[in-house]
């Protein structure tokens, strides 16, 4: 089976990966001239790593091992922590804490040279008559166009592939994500530990990813009237330098308890970046024909619950599985979108739960630590990668 496939992010690569090993021909268009070799920090979760795993990635070179990922207030009162190395021994892989571009990069090591087509910016798709099926053309702004048998639009949350088949674009949730990379705080107590501390309204979380440097993010609220309907600000995140963002940060930030205030005053102001909470309804069916979708084109969910990566690998892994089976391409492609559907839900249902936390878990710090409930709060995380996961079920039988 001929596959191609827009975008070469996680999800377009691990599908890819997948495919290429199942003996299908493959081809990945990527807009960019080149991989995106780091990008953001992100946590992967043991279905994840797994995933990483079985996909031929050496999980060692990957980021940091992520043993627990504690919870606290702004001025540094606990409020739970949750065991990862428990989440570990249970699911028999790691949480890691990694650059999303490292995670490509080592996927794409195992695809054949020429297998990624950089400089190909996706303008059009339609179907196609093939070798007596119906297959699909992908035509590129620089005018030329292939031909496949199928389509897998990965090309993330402001997909063109996505706007072609329903016209719908991602909706803006009112809150924005600030982040950038770091060297370790030496407050920060252990480079396997993920914390995150809240207050009413904002949370700053560190995520180290290995060789000393930590992912630093901060949530604040984002005004709707700042963004158009493409899901993007049209003030600062169009700007090269938006304007007084490390004074923001440190207005905002500056007199939490540390890791966080000594986390803002040693940032420089040229890396700070800034990204806006978009999500999209995760449809019934979000494919049509020899044409579907993965990763953010699909699904993109908020991220809090740290589940865009893994979904993308889910995605990219259950397509490997559900087109290596015989059939006829566009029923194996309602098939993949049909077992995934309900685990993106359910990530969907999570992230809409979590964006509204705040003020419950500053409730905790009125609590007596010992009733706050660690043990609860580890199990919760081990029944929502269980819940969330197709791979957790395949690979349990």
């Amino acid at each position: 089976m001929r596959v191609l496939i827009v975008g070469a992010g996680v999800s377009g690569i691990a599908a890819a990966v997948a495919l290429h090993a199942d003996g299908h021909e493959v081809t990945v268009f990527e807009r960019a001239e080149q991989l995106r070799a780091s990008g953001n920090g992100v946590l992967v979760w043991p279905n994840g790593t797994a995933i990483l795993r079985d996909l031929g990635v050496t999980l060692p070179e990957l980021g940091s091992r992520i043993d627990e990922a504690d919870v606290l207030a702004f001025d540094g009162t606990p409020l739970m922590k949750m065991d990862l190395a428990g989440a570990a021994e249970k699911f028999g892989a790691p949480t890691i804490g990694v650059l999303r571009g490292h995670i490509v990069e080592h996927l794409a090591q195992s695809l054949p040279a020429g297998t990624i087509r950089f400089g190909k910016q996706c303008s059009d798709i339609r179907a196609v008559r093939r070798d007596r099926s119906t297959g699909v053309r992908v035509t590129f702004d620089d005018g030329t166009f292939e031909d496949g048998d199928v389509l897998v639009g990965a090309d993330g949350y402001r997909s063109i592939v996505r706007h072609r088949l329903f016209g719908d674009v991602a909706r803006h949730t009112g809150l924005a994500s600030w982040y950038g990379l770091a060297k370790l705080p030496p407050g920060l107590r252990s480079e396997h530990v993920v914390p995150t501390y809240y207050d009413k309204l904002r949370l700053c979380t560190m995520h180290p990813v290995g060789k000393g440097l930590v992912h630093w993010a901060v949530e604040v609220p984002w005004p709707n009237e700042d963004l158009d309907r493409q899901g993007k600000p049209t003030a600062w995140l169009d700007l090269a330098q938006p304007p007084d963002r490390l004074a923001r940060l440190r207005q905002w930030f500056g007199d939490w308890a540390q890791p966080v205030a000594e986390l803002m005053a040693s940032l420089p102001e040229d890396e700070i970046n800034v990204y806006p909470h978009v999500t999209h309804r995760v449809r019934r069916w979000w494919g049509r024909g020899p044409v579907t979708l993965a990763g953010d084109a699909a699904h993109a969910v908020t991220p809090r619950v740290g589940w865009g990566v893994n979904q993308a690998l889910e995605d990219g892994w259950m397509l490997g599985q559900v087109l290596s089976r015989p059939g006829d391409p566009v029923s194996l492609l309602r098939e993949y979108e049909q077992v995934r559907r309900g685990r993106a839900r359910h990530v969907r249902r999570l992230a809409s739960v979590a964006r509204r936390s705040n003020r419950p878990l500053m409730l905790l710090h009125r609590l007596p630590r010992a009733v706050r409930g660690d043990g609860f709060v580890s199990q919760a995380l081990m029944s929502n990668i269980d819940s969330c996961s197709n791979y957790v079920h395949e690979a349990t039988g």
